[in-house]
């Protein structure tokens, strides 16, 4: 996390070296983010760099930091707008991520955190908790079976994320939201027909 001298400085300053930091991270593979070029872009100098942050694993943990926030609010403004519904909320979460990624070319962004979760998951012992306990009490539970909402909230999530994976790799998104449906649609209703 950054340093106290970072937190201090100008906010136009930490917000320009934070959106050199993200253009960098959004361009190349992890291993080649430079903090060269980003201290150059950024216009600091590479001392400097490492009075705000340890090195570029520290620097990319705070970005991260930054998007969970905007993930979080994003989340419960959806399910909040969706009355509660999960199914209807994370359809809605699916189409204004993929929009996003789209919209902003966060591809190769994505595929870093995917490399950064697994190189230090030790980090992370329980991903998406934070998030469900952030979004609990917007959740309608009329409708659910189960009453453990933080596994159901859970497994929503896991399926959002392989759903997000899948259309950062695909060239066919309206086939892979077609798949992500029908997996909500699975954990909504089951699998088995109904009894007659």
């Amino acid at each position: 996390m950054p340093s106290q001298t970072f937190l201090n400085l100008d906010i136009s300053k930490q917000q320009k070296l934070l959106e050199v930091a993200k253009r960098e991270f959004c361009t190349v593979p992890y291993t080649e983010v430079s903090i060269n070029k980003i201290t150059q872009a950024a216009e600091i100098s590479r001392g400097s760099f490492y009075t705000y942050f340890i090195d570029k694993n520290d620097l990319f943990s705070y970005i991260l930091e930054l998007n969970k926030k905007v993930l979080n609010e994003m989340t419960r403004e959806v399910i909040v707008s969706c009355n509660g519904d999960m199914r209807e909320s994370f359809l809605q979460l699916f189409d204004m991520l993929v929009q996003r990624i789209e919209e902003y070319q966060l591809s190769r962004f994505l595929k870093n955190i995917f490399l950064y979760f697994s190189i230090y998951k030790e980090k992370f012992e329980r991903p998406g908790h934070d998030l469900f306990l952030y979004v609990k009490d917007v959740i309608s539970l009329e409708s659910l079976k189960s009453s453990d909402l933080e596994f159901v909230f859970h497994l929503f999530m896991h399926n959002l994320l392989f759903g997000i994976t899948e259309a950062v790799k695909s060239t066919n998104i309206p086939i892979v939201r077609e798949q992500y449906r029908g997996k909500v649609d699975i954990l909504c209703y089951g699998i088995y027909k109904e009894e007659k």
